[in-house]
């Protein structure tokens, strides 16, 4: 049996392994002046590789690109883990190697996200729900290039607001 199906939900334990070390190693975390300051870049520098790998895969550049202008778009109003989500049921349409890369980069991304978390509230539960529910994705004949677009302009959304 393959295992390779497993892959997503240990990519999301970033974020559950983030909040186990800011609670284990809390004098490490400091929030002051320039604590937080080194998960901020750890998390552009992984949005960054996300979106150069995206990027890798794509085929048509013009779809791409107008797709990447509605995604950053959607970024506005959309948790950046549905982008993430997407980016693994991308990875997943390609092979398995592209998927463990792209769950690596995912559960890096999760844990500066976990530990700068100061507690954890139901608003946050939501991130499972956005980061699960492109499985759909799966089902529908959707091109990899529209899904490449979209995922390189939310992820860049991010990267340039926080």
């Amino acid at each position: 049996m393959e295992l390779v199906y497993l892959v997503p939900v240990i990519a999301f334990l970033g974020i559950i392994l983030g909040i186990v070390l800011n609670k284990l190693a809390t004098e490490e975390i400091k929030f002051g002046k320039f604590g937080a300051r080194y998960f901020v870049w750890m998390k552009r520098i992984v949005l960054i590789s996300i979106i150069i790998s995206v990027l890798y895969l794509a085929d048509n550049f013009l779809i791409v690109i107008s797709l990447a202008i509605l995604g950053f778009i959607a970024g506005v109003f959309i948790s950046e883990y549905l982008f993430l989500g997407i980016s693994m049921v991308l990875a997943f349409l390609f092979s398995s190697e592209v998927l463990i890369w792209m769950s690596s980069l995912v559960f890096l991304y999760g844990l500066p996200y976990g530990s700068m978390m100061r507690r954890v509230k139901k608003g946050h539960i939501y991130l499972l729900g956005l980061f699960f529910i492109p499985l759909v994705l799966l089902f529908f004949n959707i091109g990899s290039n529209f899904l490449i677009g979209f995922v390189a302009g939310g992820c860049f959304n991010y990267l340039i607001r926080k």
